[in-house]
């Protein structure tokens, strides 16, 4: 009788603590790491997302996997610490704001859903040894951010109402400056951005993450009553 294979576990192996909030994504990273003699997977019989447990759970494991808004959340809580978890996110988010933001906070790995299964592990690798890794993809977005002139403030702000669908004249009243000097802040965004068309423009915005869902809504507001009182006065150029 044949008897069924044993998996050898190598006890030097890397401790890995699954967190995800998606179950397939988390189902099929465990699946992965139980079958290779690297790795070591955490458990202590708690909920993996019960946040003592995946604090718990970070602090005794050399690295922790999950989702974009718990790995933020990890390191916001573990925040100031000598030694800070080694957090390796694994998201759908791919917009260069959000590759930017979580590694300024302290991430170390960022990998995008849809990856190859080698990328996981290879970046675990990296992680164990205190390195940064990040999937081609998602490296591409920081590249990206070099690859374009930083807006200034104003443009920024203008920006946003492009996005929203404004005309000219309608952001030129919201703010209280010239028709014409709104037309020479698009013109340079357009420059900046490297397109010729505000749609364009609006598409790499999104794309970039270089407007928020939060200045868009504000911006609907504004839209339906545009004032030209201290606030105005405020944004004038």
């Amino acid at each position: 009788m044949m008897l069924p294979a044993t998996r050898i576990v190598d006890p030097a192996g890397i401790t890995v603590a699954v967190c995800h909030r998606d179950p397939l994504i988390r189902l099929g990273i465990t699946a992965v790491l139980r079958d290779d003699i690297r790795f070591r997977l955490h458990h202590d019989g708690r909920p993996a997302l019960d946040p003592p447990a995946l604090f718990n759970a970070a602090g005794s494991t050399q690295v922790t996997v999950c989702d974009y808004d718990t790995g933020m959340a990890l390191l916001r809580h573990t925040w100031g610490r000598s030694t800070p978890p080694r957090v390796m996110v694994v998201t759908p988010r791919d917009r260069e704001a959000d590759v930017q933001q979580a590694l300024s906070q302290g991430i170390l790995g960022y990998v995008l859903v849809g990856c190859r299964l080698d990328e996981v592990t290879d970046g675990l690798m990296a992680l164990s040894r205190g390195q940064r890794f990040l999937t081609s993809s998602a490296a591409q977005r920081i590249a990206d951010r070099f690859s374009y002139q930083a807006l200034t403030n104003r443009e920024t702000e203008v920006l946003h109402f492009v996005v929203a669908g404004w005309s000219n004249k309608m952001i030129a009243n919201r703010l209280g400056v010239s028709e014409g000097t709104i037309k020479t802040h698009v013109k340079a965004i357009l420059e900046k951005l490297g397109v010729r068309r505000r749609t364009e423009a609006a598409n790499i915005a999104t794309r970039r993450g270089l407007v928020t869902t939060e200045h868009m809504a504000s911006h609907a507001v504004m839209g339906a009553a545009p004032h030209h009182g201290s606030e105005a006065l405020q944004f004038a150029a």
